[in-house]
């Protein structure tokens, strides 16, 4: 059942640090945004994004964030005390979607309807929280309803990112540079029952670093679903075949 349907928000209580070391647990609201909420979003937004270099995360302009508040997108916050500490983003409209799909050169099936996630932002007192566990799936109680794929972009130097999208049973599908020439995961996750299983026995290693194998390892059917770290060769990902490959 969708969260909304019945409230526009609902009470969640996650732990809060102070800039001293204290933790204690807060009540928040969770709530469905709108164009009302532009300012705090961007002020949000720009914030995290601020420490953070493009090749990391890729920061919205004002009028994407307008555009996420509006008819054509999703958002989701956590506000504590009324104020904005979390907000999460999916592109939603069809001209949208399209134009974002197009930069990802991805194959999809005529009869699929994806939504595209935007970001995910949260003031460091509220980190910690797996927030972004919490509300990815909570959008995609809501996308789901209208759309049959959900699609996101993830840096391979974003490990904690990386492993979060994975863990909620992303597949890598593609590895393309975008957003002016940053190298990015795409990830895919189809709502479907018919999705097509992988068969995780007999997977693939490869180095995270290892682009070129990544690349023949998905021209051959196979799609990248889990992120494990080597004592002396550091990250690499699962690749397995799917059933059709």
């Amino acid at each position: 059942m969708n969260l909304f349907k019945e409230s526009n928000s609902r009470k969640i209580f996650i732990r809060r640090h102070s800039a001293e070391g204290a933790s204690q647990i807060a009540e928040c609201e969770l709530c469905r945004l709108g164009p009302e909420d532009i300012e705090e979003m961007a002020a949000l937004h720009n914030g995290v994004a601020k420490g953070l270099s493009r090749d990391i995360f890729a920061a919205s302009t004002y009028e994407e964030l307008e555009r996420f508040l509006s008819d054509e997108g999703l958002s989701i916050g956590i506000r504590h005390k009324g104020k904005l500490v979390t907000a999460r983003t999916i592109k939603m409209g069809r001209a949208w979607t399209d134009e974002a799909l197009e930069a990802y050169e991805i194959k999809l099936d005529e009869d699929e309807r994806p939504a595209v996630t935007g970001f995910c932002v949260v003031d460091w007192e509220f980190r910690g929280n797996n927030v972004q566990y919490l509300t990815q799936y909570l959008v995609e109680d809501i996308v789901a309803e209208t759309h049959t794929s959900l699609i996101t972009t993830v840096s391979p130097k974003n490990i904690f990112s990386l492993d979060n999208i994975l863990t909620c049973n992303f597949r890598i599908v593609g590895i393309k540079e975008v957003y002016g020439g940053y190298l990015r995961f795409i990830l895919k996750k189809d709502f479907r029952p018919s999705l097509l299983p992988i068969w995780t026995h007999g997977h693939l290693q490869i180095p995270i670093r290892d682009k070129s194998a990544q690349m023949k390892a998905i021209a051959e059917g196979y799609a990248g679903y889990k992120l494990v770290r080597k004592h002396k060769s550091g990250f690499h990902i699962l690749y397995a075949k799917t059933a059709a490959a």
